[in-house]
């Protein structure tokens, strides 16, 4: 899929994360960037799947999403519909425009989305939903938002689809075959998913454990949300989580890494005004707590002014030094004792930054022995290593500036003594 939907790889992830954790996914963007092409094909990857799609508009009836009244059913005084191969009656639904239904049909779709159950008359039936799918240019305004805030908290996973970027991708879009059906007689359909597949990965990814790191993580994201005005549920909280497990498992391991947290932004952004500043912070967030565990490996705790403290380290020996470097021979004793304090300072800052740089460099040759199954994962995975990189250059720096300092304060002192 990624071969034919260019500049789709975070889509096509995050919906392959969508169905084996059994959650919805709403995706957001204007007309005609292939938001339905690629629903469709992706739900037609699946084998002996049924797939209800219908577009919404004002004047949608519940008959055309739940189908007609039994006739026979009236004649017992019973209002049962007859749900074959309507919504209640599918593993895949996709509803386009979806905010586009009148409030009596999106009403409707809650227990579906949420419990997965359908109320048919006096039956309650078990619907073998597995996903839900919905698509827009549009979210709801402030005003719509108050009446639609349910069923759009029942979408865990939302993404905002935007048109071709790379000069080289656009011209690729242009020349590749669009034609659903002809994409499809394209793929290996050895590699199609089944239900037995989903069910497999849903039950197995649901044993894995959530470690303290990952709750630790989560409780600073919520935080953060919370004293930021971004709402996010209990529940989404819970569909989050089931998200990570089925990441975890797919990505071939049997535990979550807070890396798979960077999956988090697409779950909580309501406003996509919001989104970027949002998955900036939470971005943020999630590498701070990366790093951290890092250091704590080695028994290392740095605060969030360390790189200030070693510039400003840096500066004051640089000036004291220039102040006293040529008069070496004729220190005065408070002018020695300020040069040794300040070289102490430096071994001790020495030895911290290549206990650190030492560790960055080990879990770097970590990272690119760790192979990640899924495209989105491999961008985090990239995202981690980039930031541990551009640190650990830094970090080097630092430690080659003071080891220049302490060569120039030894000699001085010595000279100072002899």
């Amino acid at each position: 899929m990624n071969s034919v939907f260019l500049e789709r790889e975070e889509l096509i992830s995050l919906m392959i994360l969508t169905v084996f954790s059994r959650q919805n996914m709403f995706i957001l963007g204007k007309t005609g960037i292939a938001k339905s092409a690629i629903i469709n094909v992706f739900s037609s990857l699946i084998k002996n799947v049924k797939i209800f799609k219908y577009l919404l508009t004002k004047y949608t009836t519940p008959e055309e999403m739940f189908g007609p009244v039994s006739l026979s059913g009236l004649k017992n005084d019973r209002f049962a519909r007859k749900i074959d191969n309507k919504l209640a009656d599918v593993e895949i639904g996709f509803l386009d425009e979806i905010f586009k239904g009148n409030s009596s049909i999106l009403n409707s779709l809650l227990m579906i989305a949420n419990e997965k159950v359908y109320v048919n008359d006096i039956e309650i039936i078990k619907v073998p939903l597995i996903s839900l799918f919905g698509a827009s240019n549009e979210v709801p305004d402030d005003e719509e938002m108050d009446d639609l805030q349910a069923l759009y908290d029942r979408f865990t996973i939302k993404y905002i689809s935007e048109p071709i970027k790379d000069f080289k991708n656009f011209t690729s879009m242009l020349l590749v075959e669009d034609d659903p059906a002809k994409i499809k007689e394209s793929f290996n359909y050895d590699f199609m998913l089944d239900l037995n597949d989903l069910e497999y990965v849903f039950g197995e990814s649901q044993k894995i454990q959530l470690g303290p790191e990952v709750i630790n993580v989560l409780y600073k994201i919520r935080e953060f949300c919370q004293e930021n005005n971004y709402y996010i549920s209990d529940r989404k909280f819970k569909n989050i989580v089931k998200v990570l497990k089925v990441s975890a498992l797919i990505n071939n391991r049997n535990s979550i890494k807070v890396e798979d947290l960077f999956i988090v932004p697409f779950m909580a952004w309501e406003q996509p005004e919001d989104y970027n500043l949002l998955k900036k912070n939470l971005d943020s967030i999630i590498v701070e707590s990366i790093f951290n565990n890092i250091l704590s490996s080695i028994s290392m705790n740095i605060s969030d002014a360390f790189d200030n403290v070693i510039k400003d380290l840096i500066s004051n020996t640089r000036a004291l030094y220039g102040d006293y470097i040529k008069c070496n021979s004729y220190l005065k004793e408070n002018q020695k004792k300020k040069l040794y304090i300040q070289h102490g300072l430096i071994k001790e800052y020495i030895y911290k930054l290549n206990k650190i740089k030492n560790q960055l460099e080990l879990e770097l040759a970590n990272c690119s022995n760790n192979k990640e199954y899924l495209k989105i994962t491999n961008l985090f995975k990239k995202k981690v290593e980039s930031n541990i990189s551009e640190r650990l250059d830094n970090f080097k720096i630092y430690y080659n500036e003071l080891e220049k300092l302490d060569d120039k304060i030894s000699t001085s002192l010595s000279e100072g003594d002899n």
